[in-house]
C-alpha cells in the first residue's frame, strides 16, 4: 500500500513538473520584445544624420557582467561609441600676464591692463645675439653689485646693459581685436574677449571631433535633439527619439512581468521534479517489521 501511494504521488508530481516545463517552452515563443520606431538602426561604422551633422557608430560591445540588460538578450550591459565632428566648436586660450608668448615667430612678454582692456606685447630682446652683432663690444657681460654691464673692446669702458639695449618693439591689442594665437597646429586667428589683471582670454571656433558612449536606455543629445539608445541584439544599436521613452519603459515592464512568471514556472517544475524523486525513493524504503 505504501508503495502504491508513493507511486501515485510520484506520477502526480512528475506530471506537474513536465507540464510546467512544457508550458515554459510554449511561453518562450511568446516572449515580448522591445519594438520601437527608431530614428536610426546602426551597426559598426554605419552612419546617420541629424540636421546636417553625420554621426558614426562604432565599438558595439558587451560592456560587462552583472544584471542582465534588456538589450541583446541579457548577460551584461551593451554599449557603443557614437562620434561626429562639431564644425564650429568653441575653443579658448589665455595669455597670462607677465609671461612669454610667440608673436610673428618672435618671443614677446605679455602685459595686461584691465582698466584699459588692453594687451601689450613687448619684444624679448636676445642679449647674446645683440652682443654678437656689435663688433665694438665683447660677447660677454660684466657684473658688478648685481648690475650687468656691456664692455667695449677698445678701452674696456662699461655701460649698463639696460642703457645699451635698443628700445624693444611693442604691440598693443584691445578687447574685441583679432589676435594671431600660436597653437600646436599653427597660427590661429582668435578674438580677445576679455582682459583682466591676470591675463587675457582668447576665443575662436573650429572643428572638433566628439564621441559619446551609448548605453541601454541612456539619453543622448544630438544637435540639440533628445534621443536614447536601445540594443536589440549584440551587433546593433537603435537611436530612438525621446518621445518614445514612455513606450520603451512600458515594454520593459512587460518583459519583467514575463520573466517573473517564467521564473515561477521554473520553480514549479524543479520543485515538482524533486518531490517526484523523493516520492519514488520513499516507495522503496524498507518496512519496519
Amino acid at each position: 500500500m505504501q508503495r502504491r501511494a508513493a507511486a501515485a504521488y510520484f506520477a502526480f508530481f512528475l506530471v506537474i513538473s513536465v507540464a510546467a516545463y512544457a508550458y515554459i517552452g510554449v511561453a518562450e515563443s511568446q516572449r515580448p520584445h522591445v519594438t520601437l520606431d527608431a530614428s536610426a538602426e546602426l551597426t559598426n561604422e554605419s552612419t546617420f544624420t541629424v540636421d546636417g551633422t553625420t554621426y558614426t557608430a562604432s565599438n558595439i560591445h558587451l560592456a560587462g557582467g552583472g544584471g542582465g540588460g534588456h538589450g541583446g538578450g541579457g548577460g551584461g550591459s551593451m554599449a557603443a561609441d557614437l562620434s561626429w565632428t562639431n564644425e564650429s566648436s568653441r575653443y579658448t586660450a589665455t595669455l597670462e600676464h607677465n609671461t612669454t608668448t610667440t608673436y610673428q615667430n618672435e618671443s614677446y612678454r605679455v602685459f595686461t591692463d584691465a582698466n584699459e582692456s588692453a594687451v601689450t606685447l613687448q619684444e624679448e630682446l636676445n642679449v647674446s645675439a645683440l652682443l654678437a652683432q656689435d663688433s665694438a663690444v665683447k660677447n660677454t657681460l660684466a657684473t658688478q653689485n648685481g648690475t650687468q654691464y656691456v664692455v667695449y673692446r677698445s678701452n674696456n669702458t662699461q655701460v649698463p646693459l639696460e642703457e645699451w639695449l635698443p628700445e624693444p618693439t611693442t604691440q598693443t591689442f584691445s578687447a574685441g581685436d583679432t589676435y594671431p594665437h600660436q597653437t600646436d597646429s599653427g597660427t590661429q586667428e582668435t578674438t580677445i574677449v576679455s582682459v583682466s589683471e591676470s591675463g587675457a582670454t582668447l576665443e575662436w571656433f573650429a572643428p572638433r571631433d566628439r564621441t559619446v558612449e551609448l548605453s541601454e536606455g541612456g539619453n543622448v543629445t544630438l544637435n540639440e535633439q533628445q534621443f536614447f539608445a536601445h540594443f536589440p541584439d549584440h551587433n546593433t544599436v537603435e537611436i530612438v527619439s525621446a518621445q518614445h521613452y514612455g513606450e520603451y519603459q512600458a515594454q520593459l515592464s512587460q518583459q519583467d512581468y514575463f520573466k517573473e512568471r517564467t521564473n515561477g514556472l521554473w520553480g514549479v517544475s524543479i520543485l515538482s521534479g524533486i518531490a517526484a524523486v523523493l516520492m519514488l525513493s520513499m516507495a522503496y524504503l524498507p518496512n519496519r517489521g
